[in-house]
């Protein structure tokens, strides 16, 4: 069968393993989460953990038996995983979101505020230690940038590669990236067009390393510093905040407003930035 009449049958195996792999781990995992936040006293998600494993299971399945590919076709071959890879993501993941906090802190669209220990608007109270808090943060954004990763800069990616080449995938899968964070609160027309352009970062990031945990510390690092570090949004989603956040004032065309200072202009042009000088250099290599 011709490549590109493959895929609808490629993505539907993969969809179908992955729903029916979540539904089993959420009846597994379900009483255990239950007992956890007895024990803890608050609501432990278990969404993105069900999640990873769905989505997991969904790839192994089809890469396995439908496609019969190795998982280095989803940059997860052998070295992907090496700490080089993954603190070179961090690293460019953390360099951005600061640099968009500092260029909206310098047009005084971003300030520091004093606030008792508790949390955003429409975020739980929580009385904890900042250690605390960035902690349970790490163990809940890991897991749900990980997910995301394997499905849109690891599968949908390799398959569209496979089947149009490479420019298809980083537009299809950054399209699709985009789309999804359309159900987040607050998303909008540009919300989702910078949240496109964040996906043709990471798939950037992909593609220099060869290492898809590489576009996920990226992910996690531009998260976890936006909402443990920064205590603001994170694509419309508020997080607890003990004993201060960060406060976005003015247009929210440049700062972001509700959804966080990832979708606005600002952050459009740090990461448009970001997108000419890594294209530029890879240009530059090729030539040499």
């Amino acid at each position: 069968m011709n490549t590109a009449l493959r895929v609808p049958w490629r993505l539907l195996s993969f969809g179908v393993a992955w729903i029916l792999a979540q539904g089993i781990a959420e009846s597994v995992l379900g009483p255990l989460f239950g007992l956890l936040s007895q024990r803890v006293g608050e609501t432990v998600p278990m969404y993105p953990f069900t999640m990873l494993i769905g989505v997991a299971v969904g790839c192994a399945v089809a890469l396995r038996f439908v496609d019969d590919v190795p998982w280095s076709v989803m940059a997860l071959g052998d070295g992907a995983w090496r700490s080089r890879w993954i603190g070179r993501g961090a690293l460019l993941g953390t360099a951005a979101i600061l640099g968009t906090a500092g260029l909206l802190w310098v047009v005084g669209a971003l300030r520091i505020e004093a606030l008792p220990a508790g949390g955003l608007d429409g975020a739980p109270v929580v009385e904890d230690s900042w250690g605390g808090t960035a902690l349970r943060l790490l163990l809940l954004l890991g897991p749900a940038a990980l997910w995301e990763e394997l499905v849109f800069r690891g599968y949908l990616y390799a398959v569209a590669e496979e089947a149009a080449g490479r420019w298809v995938a980083r537009w299809s899968s950054s399209v699709a990236f985009g789309v999804v964070h359309l159900m987040n609160p607050g998303a909008n027309v540009r919300t989702t067009a910078v949240v496109m352009l964040a996906g043709l970062c990471l798939c950037l990031v992909r593609e220099r390393t060869g290492s898809l945990p590489a576009a996920w510390s990226a992910h996690l690092a531009w998260n976890w510093v936006m909402a443990a570090v920064l205590h603001v949004p994170v694509s419309g989603l508020p997080f607890a905040t003990p004993g201060y956040r960060a406060t976005l004032s003015g247009s929210d065309w440049i700062s972001g407003g509700a959804w966080g200072p990832e979708g606005g202009l600002v952050a459009m042009l740090v990461l448009g930035g970001s997108l000419a000088v890594g294209f530029r250099r890879r240009s530059a290599l090729t030539e040499t």
